[in-house]
């Protein structure tokens, strides 16, 4: 019989996940999709249970991506979902080692400590670390996962409870992947009975004074577009319009690290937002202004609601927009004075959101405009490449159609939405977690000497974020109307999270410079502790 979850067994299931090449939004990933897969097929209690074996196709998916689900179901109806995604950040990075990027027992033998930065020269000569292009971030969870499911699996008539483990790709992009896989456990909690009492991630963490980082919530995020509206001139005539790379300048200013956009709860902080990509919509060089341009921002949450957040754009987007017309109007007064030409300032400022300005059209132009925005999101959906980019496409045409030719600023949403997921102590299973987290503190302390760091929120953006919804009418009220792709190309099952809703906690392995060339996975920590451990939080969780 095979100790799946032996050192040795999950260090070899581990370096051939990171031998076969996942890059996201590739289609790598199905291959790395059927590698798992093939990975629980060689197990005897799936050979036996096929049916507990699934590769799930993403619905909607470009490429034709899957998800794994294998479920171990021992007695009575507790569940613990673990999850893990399989996709990587691509390994371009990795100069006159990217032909071992993928090879992480080589590449470990092969890279020259005196090329690494000190810290990471340093942890390779110790011979406890093992670098490679995923191999902290997050193959070594999944194998993790599997070698626990695969021990259970050797034993499962004494086995209390049910593991479903869940892998998916796109984790890195748009967490395709976990969208799609939430209605299906959903469904197989319907059909095998079974009660979700938690979800367990695996991504990796830092040590930081000592103490390791587990999380027992996710952070969320945002992505607010501001779509501008000038007032087209030819650069000769230059006073007589409003450049739209004005307007968004302004609005750069005012929202780059704009602090009243930090979201904080119980003395844990997101950074404040910066700007993802800006342009105007100019394709061709000529002597106009630009007429249109744009921006989307990194908005990061812990409680505020996107009702909240709109707020405070909209405050944002006037504040810029009165900035803009005051300079304009300065500069007229200043021109004026030197070589006696007089302009005027005919605007006022002008701020919509995305369902404002789509209710302005509807009761100005009539249903005929319904009609057309969906004819034209259906003509160009299947052209996108970008999920960003189609969402500031369908915000354009929108503001095209507007009879008001005035300079205006529309803010709208595009993908991905994260939601925050916080633990709050208040529902049985949310304290049982909690409980849950406390024992493993003094269990990893008094066994392995352990210290770990209890934080509200994981920082880096994860699946978790799809495991729940607690602000579920909010999002549909405010979120919904102003995400012009959402339900089209960028698809949300709001309704399916929310009964999906599980606690969540992140216990990963300790790895250090994730999507850097020096990525790097601490290998006594991750193969002879964090077996252990986790081991530990599911057996405590399933427990009575």
């Amino acid at each position: 019989m095979m100790n799946w979850n032996s050192p040795e067994s999950i260090k070899k299931t581990l370096f051939r996940m990171v031998a076969c090449s996942s890059v996201s939004g590739t289609k790598d990933e199905i291959n790395m999709a059927k590698e798992i897969y093939n990975i629980f097929n060689e197990m005897t209690y799936f050979k036996e249970n096929p049916k507990y074996l699934s590769l799930n196709p993403i619905p909607h998916d470009p490429l034709g991506r899957y998800f794994v689900t294998a479920l171990v179901k021992g007695k009575g109806d507790k569940t613990v979902v673990f999850i893990n995604h399989m996709d990587t950040v691509d390994y371009n990075g990795f100069g006159p080692y990217k032909a071992l990027a993928l090879d992480a027992e080589k590449l470990t033998r092969t890279i020259d400590p005196d090329k690494l930065p000190k810290e990471a020269r340093d942890d390779l000569l110790t011979g406890d670390w093992i670098f490679g292009r995923g191999i902290m971030d997050m193959k070594c969870g999944g194998a993790l996962e599997i070698g626990l499911l695969g021990e259970v699996s050797e034993n499962v008539e004494a086995f209390e409870g049910n593991l479903l483990f869940l892998s998916v790709p796109d984790e890195e992009n748009n967490s395709a992947g976990m969208i799609g896989a939430i209605p299906i456990l959903n469904k197989m909690k319907e059909e095998y009975e079974l009660d979700y009492v938690a979800v367990i991630n695996n991504e990796p963490h830092p040590f930081i004074d000592g103490k390791h980082d587990l999380h027992i919530g996710s952070m969320g995020k945002v992505l607010p577009v501001f779509y501008c509206m000038g007032k087209e001139t030819h650069a000769g005539q230059l006073l007589q319009g409003l450049n739209a790379d004005l307007l968004l300048a302004d609005i750069q200013r005012e929202m780059e690290l704009n602090m009243e956009l930090v979201d904080g709860v119980d003395g844990e902080y997101t950074y404040p937002p910066t700007a993802l990509k800006m342009s105007d919509t100019k394709e061709l060089y000529n002597v106009s202004t630009p007429h249109t341009a744009y921006a989307y921002y990194n908005v990061l949450t812990l409680q505020f609601t996107p009702k909240e957040i709109m707020e405070k754009l909209v405050r944002i987007a006037e504040k810029a927009f009165n900035n803009t017309l005051n300079k304009f109007k300065d500069t007229i007064k200043a021109y004026k004075e030197v070589a006696n030409e007089e302009f005027i300032c005919p605007w006022e400022p002008k701020v919509y959101t995305y369902e404002e300005i789509y209710k302005y059209n509807v009761e100005n132009i009539g249903e005929s405009f319904v009609k057309h925005m969906e004819e034209f999101i259906d003509k160009y959906k299947d052209e996108a490449e970008d999920e960003r980019d189609f969402a500031i496409q369908v915000m354009g045409e929108a503001c095209r159609l507007c009879p008001d030719r005035d300079p205006k600023i529309i803010i709208g949403f595009a993908p991905p939405y994260y939601p925050h997921v916080r633990n709050k102590g208040e529902t049985e299973k949310e304290k049982r977690m909690l409980e849950c987290v406390d024992q493993l503190i003094k269990y990893s302390k008094e066994k392995f000497n352990v210290d770990w760091r209890i934080n509200k929120f994981y920082k880096q953006l994860s699946d978790m974020s799809y495991c729940g919804v607690q602000d579920a009418q909010d999002i549909l009220e405010k979120l919904k109307p102003n995400m012009p792709t959402l339900g089209y190309t960028y698809f949300l099952p709001l309704e399916e999270m929310a009964k999906f809703n599980s606690p969540v906690l992140n216990l990963g392995p300790w790895g250090k410079d994730l999507h850097k060339f020096t990525e790097r996975l601490h290998a006594p920590f991750a193969f002879e502790v964090m077996p252990k451990i986790l081991k530990f939080a599911i057996m405590y969780l399933l427990s009575e």
